[in-house]
């Protein structure tokens, strides 16, 4: 368990920096730079002191703190992606729309 820990808690250090780095290159506004620090100190906290959610774990009737760990995870990992995908269709309407318009401008100046 403890090596799995020490893994977790490189893990967590290794996204913050790499947050970071991003957010120094401005690829993050900063509340989602805060929320990504956020996350991930709480990912280091419950690597380093996983009994926290022992409680929760009960309640929810599931046999093991990773159980519960895994379940979130994959929920973020839904909820991002269809994030990601209606982000990606916003932008490839935008696209479309300037090609469109480019398209129409071209065509207007060749017929001059």
């Amino acid at each position: 368990m403890i090596l799995l820990q020490v893994l977790s808690v490189l893990f967590g250090l290794f996204m913050i920096y790499w947050v970071r780095l991003h957010f120094k290159k401005q690829h993050f506004e900063l509340l989602e730079y805060s929320l990504w620090i956020t996350i991930w100190l709480v990912f280091i906290y419950l690597a380093i002191f996983p009994q926290t959610f022992q409680g929760i774990t009960e309640v929810l009737r599931i046999s093991r703190v990773f159980d519960l760990l895994v379940i979130i995870a994959l929920m973020i990992i839904v909820f991002l992606t269809l994030q990601n995908r209606i982000f990606f269709r916003r932008l490839e309407k935008k696209l479309e729309m300037i090609v469109r318009k480019k398209a129409i401008d071209e065509q207007a100046t060749s017929k001059d």
